[in-house]
């Protein structure tokens, strides 16, 4: 009875590896780049000032807001097919089989309404499972809950739009400055949200040192690709974390759904799991940093975090160059060297 979720499941994360290899090809060629300006050439200023912004040369593609729908629609499909599996095996057919739903709600006293229809369908082990996993159970802000982040982003993707993939920058720590003596800065200040095209990301201000020297101001840029999983309160998420908590919200719903039916577990290479995007995907994953040096060089490490993640990470530029930076998907940190004098 449980194959038909099963398969559903296994099409959600055929959609979610996708993009795993997408973004390495994404980020591979360099769609950000960072614009400079300084008043250098005004030797008269008491303050030598600076700011970087961001310049999007290549937006996240469509086809990642496209998969994102596909993943978040086959994932609602996989629960409503095990709902519908549980019913057959306690009480048979229903008799109104378009009230046969697995429901999702922030809202206790609504939850209550749904359960006078489908409890009684139901064995009462399958029902405690579905109210411990309700947003209103989940022990943090209902709105950031797993199942009901799937809730919302499957709603509005069928009924108002395609999601967006954003650009979030994150706060990487101070500006590095290579400079032959100490020099007082006045202000470093880094931005730290969703950032587009234009925004300044980066503003130092030092104060302007006597006689000619040589300064090397090195920002540190490092950004991930988030998703909007809320309207209210407006909140976005790391879309890794987002594809990661849903998934694994959605398995933990049909492995305990198969165990109180009693059925055997389901032959997960029977399914093709992902196989039909391995060729775009033959990495998995899906997490990857690229750290860009001051001397150029590039490296990329694979990164891990737990499912359900803050929506910004930081951690200290020393931390970054040695690779031992969480992130939840694909990210990228940039160490923009620049010489003034």
């Amino acid at each position: 009875m449980m194959e038909s979720a099963c398969s559903k499941l296994a099409r959600a994360v055929e959609h979610q590896r996708l993009p795993a290899r997408r973004t390495r090809e994404y980020l591979a060629a360099d769609p950000f780049g960072f614009e400079r300006w300084d008043n250098l050439g005004d030797p008269t200023a008491d303050l030598v000032r600076m700011h970087w912004r961001l310049d999007v040369r290549q937006p996240p593609p469509r086809q990642w807001s496209v998969l994102l729908g596909d993943a978040a629609a086959n994932l609602r499909d996989a629960l409503a097919h095990a709902m519908w599996a549980a019913v057959h095996a306690h009480s048979g057919p229903p008799a109104n089989p378009a009230q046969i739903e697995f429901p999702i709600t922030p809202d206790p006293a609504t939850f209550q309404k749904v359960a006078k229809k489908l409890q009684p369908l139901v064995a009462a082990d399958v029902w405690d499972m579905v109210e411990q996993v309700q947003p209103f159970r989940a022990g943090q802000p209902a709105h950031a809950a797993p199942l009901e982040v799937l809730r919302w982003l499957s709603n509005v993707d069928k009924h108002r739009f395609m999601h967006a993939v954003d650009c979030t920058a994150i706060d990487f720590g101070p500006t590095l400055i290579n400079a032959p003596d100490p020099l007082q800065v006045v202000e470093d200040w880094r931005y730290d949200g969703p950032a587009e095209h234009g925004r300044v990301l980066v503003r130092l201000k030092l104060r302007r040192p006597h006689g000619r020297i040589t300064i090397e101001p090195m920002p540190v840029f490092a950004h991930l690709f988030t998703v909007q999983i809320s309207d209210n309160p407006v909140e976005h998420r790391s879309l890794g974390s987002v594809m990661d908590v849903t998934k694994e919200t959605v398995l933990g719903v049909i492995v305990a759904t198969t165990h109180f039916l009693s059925e055997a577990m389901p032959d997960v290479d029977g399914f093709e799991l992902g196989a039909q995007h391995e060729q775009y995907a033959a990495e998995f994953g899906g997490a990857l940093a690229k750290v860009h040096e001051a001397d150029g060089a590039v490296h990329r490490y694979p990164c891990r975090c737990p499912a359900a993640d803050a929506p910004h990470r930081r951690a200290t530029a020393s931390q970054a160059a040695a690779g031992s930076v969480t992130a939840s998907s694909a990210a990228s940190w940039r160490m923009m060297p620049g010489r003034a004098r």
